[in-house]
């Protein structure tokens, strides 16, 4: 039985309704499938004013608090991936017997053999679009892509599963945690690379890990997880995994004149070369749409060049490795614009990467007043380097190109979460573009006149 056989007279909550439209996604379409909808999250109506706009009037909501009895109604629960299986309601869920899913899960319960799925804790968004503009190119019409991507449903996805040749997903550790209680992988996965991160969730990097081995943990022997070898946590991951093993490093690419910067993304564009081989996809295509390439919003993006300088857009840098990445991408004169809001996770290679950066010429500290420890440790190490310490985006793209050297770069990644200042690392990212195009509305005017 399909999943929209099995809701049609089911009473389902919706619980996380969430901000980037995912959760609204998942509303409309069970709604349009003939299920009773209730949504909950813990924002308030105000917080969630553009969300409800879009569902039915009469839908019923329970908002600014989750509610046992919410569950109780429920004969069905879709869990935003971002609340965590410890939430007291969704304990509840399960100690009353109540199917608890996650959307995404679904869909490739019911599209396995057609899946490619990408998770890793740097770079899938990278590798999941590229996969997606190389199959694209070859098949148009037939691919689609979704998961961890702002504004996707995954429920939706469901009905447009029968014509289509392959369905690309990039994974968060968040949404594989469902995959576990359904034992289930893609066939076809990619572990780009594991570092810490979400430490502000999981209890240890082996509870991390544990979610993410999800990507190949069900596989059978005839599926295939590419993983990264050079990679020491994501080669010892794959080790254990029950699938065909395809390695990948940067230098099993062929010559490649590519847009993207960075040895990592070297290792991002040699993961869909893999991939490539074994679909038996043409070699020429990819070689033709990986160098055409250029980049995905928010991952080092280059937004502007203005005055001989170039702006750097990569907020999505949420972990310190990050930062040392998309650091040792550029060898030009280098203002970055650090900081956030805690994630629990080390830092002292970031502090060495940056002492020890040769193209580094100043810092901004951007908010990062609930990161003691590390502003302290940064002060002691790297003090000359700071800057300025600043609490708005428009002041920190002003400083850094009071700060910029002509024919440098000023490059925004944080290395930590943005909710110290922002909703998240998409309005952190946002507010960075509009402050550099803001720039550059007043250059042009300056010049004519």
């Amino acid at each position: 039985m399909s999943f929209a056989d099995e809701v049609k007279g089911k009473k389902v909550l919706v619980f996380g309704l969430g901000l980037q439209g995912g959760g609204v996604g998942d509303a409309l379409w069970l709604i349009k499938h003939g299920a009773t909808v209730r949504v909950t999250d813990l924002k308030s109506e105000d917080e969630l004013e553009d969300s409800l706009a879009k569902l039915p009037d009469n839908i019923s909501h329970s908002l600014g608090q989750h509610l046992d009895e919410d569950i109780e109604w429920a004969d069905i629960i879709i869990k935003n991936p971002g609340v965590p299986d410890s939430q007291p309601q969704i304990t509840l869920a399960r100690e009353l017997g109540k199917p608890v899913f996650t959307s995404i899960a679904l869909v490739v319960k019911e599209a396995r053999d057609k899946t490619i799925g990408i998770t890793g804790t740097r770079g899938k968004s990278t590798t999941t679009e590229l996969t997606y503009s190389l199959l694209n190119s070859l098949f148009p019409g037939e691919i689609i892509k979704g998961g961890n991507i702002p504004g996707t449903s995954g429920l939706q996805l469901l009905d447009q599963l029968a014509d289509v040749k392959y369905l690309v997903l990039e994974l968060s550790s968040f949404q594989l945690t469902n995959f576990h209680d359904h034992q289930l992988s893609p066939r076809y996965s990619i572990l780009t690379n594991i570092y810490p991160d979400h430490l502000n969730r999981y209890e240890d990097m082996e509870a991390y890990q544990h979610d993410k081995s999800a990507i190949y943990a069900y596989q059978n022997s005839t599926d295939f997880l590419i993983y990264n070898q050079t990679n020491q946590i994501a080669a010892s991951m794959a080790s254990s995994a029950p699938g065909k093993l395809i390695p990948f490093e940067s230098s099993t690419l062929p010559d490649l004149t590519l847009q993207l910067p960075g040895e990592h993304n070297k290792e991002n564009v040699a993961a869909v070369y893999e991939l490539a081989k074994i679909l038996d996809l043409d070699l020429a295509s990819f070689k033709e749409v990986a160098e055409e390439f250029s980049s995905v919003p928010f991952r080092l993006e280059l937004i502007r060049e203005l005055d001989g300088v170039r702006y750097y857009n990569d907020t999505t840098s949420t972990t310190p490795t990050a930062t040392i990445k998309a650091l040792s991408s550029f060898s030009s004169p280098t203002v970055l614009i650090l900081g956030g809001d805690q994630k629990h996770l080390p830092t002292d290679d970031l502090i060495t990467a940056l002492k020890d950066s040769l193209n580094l010429t100043d810092i901004i500290l951007l908010g990062s007043h609930n990161i003691p420890e590390f502003t302290s440790k940064l002060t002691n190490s790297c003090g000359d380097l700071i800057r300025s310490q600043v609490n708005s985006m428009v002041e920190a793209v002003s400083d850094a190109t009071s700060a910029v050297q002509e024919g440098g770069i000023v490059l925004l990644s944080p290395g930590f979460a943005s909710f110290d200042l922002f909703e998240n690392e998409f309005d952190r990212g946002r507010q960075f573009n509009q402050a550099v195009k803001s720039l550059n509305l007043i250059s042009t005017s300056s010049l004519d006149h």
